[in-house]
């Protein structure tokens, strides 16, 4: 009989750092490693989706980025998290409705905290783009 591995909550976010770390240094190949071995130990939590999807939108894959974005939604409809950054998405895909539509549910998820800050700035960008 084998032994699930247990994991603290300390050393996935562990994990996690070093996924972004790798990402933000382009090494994309071990990010994807990394964050696709956090969401075997979170097979529950759209946090890892998440990660997948900043990791395809730092290469340029927006339709990459999208599909990981809605992967975490499916998981968690509720996450803040996963609406800011498909709304950013699509804004890049100057899909200005959807994007309005994920930013908007994303601040009225979370109207004090950081991802809620992170969307009405890209409300802002939006707007600036829609007048051209």
């Amino acid at each position: 009989m084998r032994n699930k591995l247990q994991t603290t909550t300390d050393e996935i976010a562990f994990l996690m750092e070093a996924g972004i770390v790798y990402r933000d240094a382009h090494e994309f190949k071990e990010a994807e490693t990394v964050f696709r071995g956090v969401r075997e130990l979170l097979p529950s939590s759209e946090v890892p989706d998440v990660a997948l999807g900043t990791l395809r939108f730092e290469q340029g894959d927006l339709p990459g980025a999208v599909k990981h974005y809605r992967q975490a939604l499916d998981k968690n409809p509720q996450s803040a998290y996963a609406h800011s950054h498909l709304g950013e998405a699509h804004l890049f895909l100057r899909q200005s409705p959807e994007a309005r539509e994920h930013l908007q549910r994303a601040i009225a998820l979370d109207p004090r905290g950081d991802t809620g800050k992170f969307a009405r700035g890209l409300v802002e960008l939006l707007a600036i783009v829609e007048r051209g």
